[in-house]
């Protein structure tokens, strides 16, 4: 049989019918159950710390209990210090979490605005070198002297964390600013007479909202990152409260001795929390898109 002769394959399969559907509705509610279990992970988290009763006081060290493995009673088992890991990675959820999204809101509620009205003027010219000038320094960097600045403690985390995050978002809505301003509603708002903060707000913002919330999802779960490494730095939240960030500095000193647990339970939760804040920005665009196409 000739080359010439064999069947032609195509270079895909086409899925139509019932076969589309039911692959449609399998990703729809595949997608769905990761969103709910990055919610739960997100919400439950902290919930837990607060509500429910840990099986060990996370503050209290066992002097008879150092450097134990996983096991029935100390079910992620304890640290050099003899305190329950488990315990205190459901602790620190309670504030690692909380920090991250306040600061984020924080940064949110300064950067908009500013980004919103730095669109043209001496004003806007102002504001963008600022904020070209924290571009310039590293993030870790700023948020270290920040803190140390004003003492320490998780609001001054909140503060370093919101004063790093700002810049993204000025810089996402004056983009989002210049790109509407030329928009037919809006230049009809204006010749109407409506005030700068109302086109800014009501007309503007409305129609950029949608990249600015996937934009403060993630911005969330890199203040995740931030916060540990200031906490793993030492440079956060004082001791003996419980952060990923110092508990995974106090364990990598274990790991030296085999002990891998103190190190890898907390930078697990650590990691889920991010990846959950990711699933939620890529589950919003997603929803995003869709509204867009649906116009």
């Amino acid at each position: 049989m000739s080359i010439q002769g064999l069947p032609r394959t195509s270079p895909g399969l086409r899925v139509t019918g019932w076969a589309r559907r039911g692959q449609t509705l399998l990703m729809t509610r595949s997608s769905t159950i990761m969103v709910a279990a990055a919610v739960a992970i997100i919400v439950g988290l902290p919930l837990m710390a607060m509500f429910a009763p840990l099986p060990h006081d996370p503050l209290r060290p066992d002097t008879n209990a150092i450097g134990i493995a996983p096991n029935g009673t100390h079910w992620f088992g304890t640290d050099g210090n003899g305190m329950d890991i488990f315990s205190r990675t459901i602790e620190a959820a309670k504030l690692d979490l909380p920090v991250a999204l306040a600061a984020t809101a924080l940064s949110l509620v300064v950067g908009v605005p500013l980004g919103l009205f730095a669109t043209s003027g001496k004003l806007g010219d102002v504001i963008m070198r600022v904020i070209d000038a924290f571009a310039a320094l590293p993030i870790i960097v700023i948020a270290v002297v920040s803190i140390k600045l004003m003492g320490g403690g998780a609001t001054d985390v909140v503060l370093a964390i919101a004063i790093v995050a700002a810049p993204r978002f000025v810089r996402l809505s004056r983009a989002a600013a210049m790109a509407l301003r030329s928009a037919r509603y809006v230049e009809a708002a204006a010749a109407i007479g409506c005030s700068p903060i109302r086109i800014a707000f009501n007309h503007i913002f409305r129609n950029a909202y949608g990249v600015v919330l996937v934009q403060a999802t993630l911005t969330a779960a890199n203040a995740l990152g931030t916060i540990a490494a200031l906490n793993f730095l030492g440079v956060g939240v004082k001791p003996p409260t419980p952060t990923w960030g110092a508990m995974i500095n106090d364990g990598v000193s274990m790991l030296i001795r085999g002990e891998w647990w103190a190190a890898a339970f907390p930078t697990i939760a650590m990691l889920l929390a991010i990846g959950s804040l990711n699933v939620i920005a890529g589950a919003i665009e997603t929803k995003i898109e869709r509204v867009e196409r649906a116009r």
